[in-house]
């Protein structure tokens, strides 16, 4: 009788910790990613939704988006709706969580270009280089008294990623230069990470997700680049003999004269 009511007495109380962790880790890995993507990027990140099945290690997020900088017309630089995560749960009590698995399906990455030598992509990716730079432990130490516990606990975390997997992406392309504004569209080509963070035994919270929006952006930015939808070569030339110093050396730094 007795070792009855001890397994009904563990049941019990795992019920009551699934009940009530559930909904502090998925609101604990909201405020993470909103607040550090935002500073990684410099823009405003926004994570809705995060659901994690502690019974079976699987979890969706229902939405994320990066807003574009600032003189941008469109709203969003980034918006994906289906994401998938397979999460090892015995990791979840360690010092380093691991993530099996991140599948990003259809993701919309919006290219924006100002001119030849502006567009929002490179100045995202110039924020993530400068954040990598400076680093966050400035950030870290005046957000700890706002934080509460639990989340100071999770930003300590290191994590690895075993598979990241984005596929069925498209770019959008608005190309307002001068005489020469359209809208296209291109698709990103699928993109596969492995074993994010395996080499260090796992990477910082902010550190992966700088990692993650990286590749995702450089890759887009190659992608227009080389796909030719927006005659970058052509309206360069036209223009090249006009601009003097610094600005031709930028032009040509693009990389739409090849080498």
């Amino acid at each position: 009788m007795k070792k009855k009511y001890i397994i009904l007495g563990i049941v019990a109380v795992a019920a009551v910790a699934a009940y009530v962790f559930t909904p502090s880790l998925d609101s604990i890995v909201r405020r993470l990613v909103n607040k550090y993507g935002s500073e990684v990027t410099g823009t405003n990140v926004d994570l809705q939704e995060f659901n994690l099945s502690l019974s079976k290690g699987e979890g969706s997020i229902s939405q994320i988006t990066i807003a574009n900088p600032k003189n941008y017309s469109a709203p969003y630089l980034f918006k994906l709706a289906e994401i998938s995560v397979k999460v090892n749960l015995k990791s979840l009590t360690s010092n380093t969580i691991i993530i099996d698995e991140i599948k990003i399906n259809k993701p919309e990455i919006t290219y924006e270009m100002l001119s030849l030598t502006q567009n929002n992509i490179s100045e995202v990716l110039k924020n993530i280089e400068n954040y990598g730079q400076k680093g966050s432990q400035a950030s870290d130490k005046s957000d700890k008294k706002a934080e509460s516990q639990n989340t100071d606990e999770a930003s300590s975390k290191k994590v690895i990623i075993k598979n990241l997997v984005i596929a069925g992406g498209d770019i959008n392309i608005i190309a307002a230069l001068p005489g020469k504004s359209q809208e296209l569209s291109v698709k990103l080509p699928p993109i596969r990470m492995q074993g994010i963070g395996e080499s260090r035994q796992g990477e910082s919270i902010p550190s992966l997700i700088a990692s993650v929006i990286n590749k995702i952006l450089t890759t887009a930015s190659q992608t227009v680049i080389k796909s030719g939808a927006v005659d970058l070569k052509g309206i360069a030339q036209e223009n090249l003999d006009t601009v003097v110093g610094g600005v031709k050396e930028r032009i040509k730094s693009i990389g739409i004269f090849g080498k």
